[in-house]
């Protein structure tokens, strides 16, 4: 009788020993970090366009965070001034939240959700009666602030618990001035940062 209520006796220290070590999590030092700092370094070598992005980090499954963006690109001021495009977008500001579809804290893949305020120089065809009868064509340029809302997918990689590599790929569709802006504002990036 008494070797069966040591048995039980171990038994029982057993469970409760196993639900304690089930109880205790691992936090990664990574989580511990609530800040990010990112800058897009292909977009500024490939498209001349420098993006900067600030991450806050909420708990293991949320973020939100703010991203902006100037675009300088000859080629693309060029497009735009011999009329091969109709629109030259300039700047973005994006705010956003994102949500880790996985539970590792070192890679994992998101989803995010996010509004673009965007502005550019778009342009105009306007006809005006001439004085011989026919129209004539006048080219005017403008400039255009619109917002879009829409969404990215992506995936994220840190090295030595603080520096990061991410990858995302988005669309949004501008609401506002839709007769001026651009239909869709693309959201593309591989970023380079830090967490602090």
């Amino acid at each position: 009788m008494k070797k069966l209520a040591l048995l039980g006796l171990l038994f029982l220290f057993q469970i409760g020993y196993s639900q304690q070590q089930d109880s205790t999590e691992v936090v990664s030092p990574i989580t511990l970090k609530k800040n990010e700092v990112r800058l897009d370094i292909v977009s500024l070598i490939a498209k001349t366009r420098f993006h900067v992005s600030y991450e806050r980090f909420l708990n293991k499954d949320f973020s939100v965070g703010l991203s902006a963006s100037l675009a300088k690109s000859k080629k693309a001021k060029d497009d735009f001034e011999e009329n091969f495009n109709s629109t030259l977008p300039e700047y973005e500001i994006n705010p956003f939240v994102r949500y880790s579809l996985s539970k590792s804290q070192k890679t994992y893949y998101f989803v995010e959700a996010f509004m673009s305020v965007n502005g550019g120089k778009y342009k105009e065809l306007k006809h005006e009666p001439s004085i011989l009868g026919s129209n004539k064509v006048i080219v005017t340029d403008d400039n255009y602030t619109d917002l879009a809302i829409g969404g990215a997918v992506g995936y994220k990689l840190y090295f030595s618990d603080k520096f990061t590599v991410e990858l995302f790929v988005g669309v949004a569709k501008n609401i506002l001035n839709t007769d001026v802006s651009p239909t869709y504002v693309q959201r593309v990036g591989a970023n380079f940062g830090y967490r602090f």
